[in-house]
């Protein structure tokens, strides 16, 4: 696994942006394509499908933080990086997440479903990733002043603060959401006492 120690996922800030573009754009497009083109009578089916989709989201997003990032080499290389530097612009490559999201959501939608299933849930799922992208950005680069906000970025903290380092358990997990962190026992919250002082060390 040493091969894999100087491969970094350091963007420069327009690979960085165009990450968050690129999943609008993918999103607006879909969104588009399901209110102009899809069967009027399937639309209520469709949007519960999209709003799966963005659930689905958080519980992808929660395993691989937990198990992916966190426990399986090299992945837990590359993301140690960002524990020890999180505002760098780290993270993986908009060709390598599409090409994931291509053949590990929208085929086995499109084997299942076929195709307006497969915008729907895509479209949920791409709008999960951005607030995930979004959300990870605001919690270490700053802005956003909403209750909600305010709460993630101190939860994220405490993910940051406890050392990642093997046979270390790790917290809160969720970015987006402390849903699954709450049901699978990964989650810890914040004293108040503590909040002021630990919530800006993202």
């Amino acid at each position: 696994m040493k091969r894999w120690s100087h491969w970094s996922l350091e963007h420069g800030r327009v690979a960085y942006v165009a990450d968050f573009v690129i999943y609008a754009l993918a999103a607006l497009a879909l969104a588009a394509a399901l209110l102009l083109g899809s069967p009027a009578g399937q639309r209520a089916w469709l949007a519960a499908l999209a709003l799966a989709g963005v659930v689905a989201w958080t519980l992808v997003e929660y395993l691989l933080h937990r198990f992916v990032l966190h426990g399986l080499s090299p992945f837990s290389d590359w993301h140690a990086d960002h524990h020890r530097r999180p505002t760098a612009l780290i993270g993986l490559p908009t060709c390598a997440s599409l090409g994931l999201f291509a053949l590990l959501v929208a085929l086995p939608a499109w084997l299942l479903g076929g195709g307006w299933a497969t915008c729907a849930f895509g479209l949920g799922m791409a709008c999960g990733y951005l607030g995930y992208g979004l959300t990870h950005h605001l919690v270490h680069h700053g802005g956003g002043r909403s209750a909600w906000i305010m709460r993630r970025r101190r939860s994220h903290a405490l993910h940051h603060a406890v050392p990642i380092a093997a046979g270390v358990r790790s917290v809160n997990f969720g970015v987006t959401s402390g849903l699954w962190d709450r049901l699978l026992g990964t989650g810890r919250a914040l004293l108040r006492a503590d909040s002021g002082r630990r919530g800006g060390q993202a």
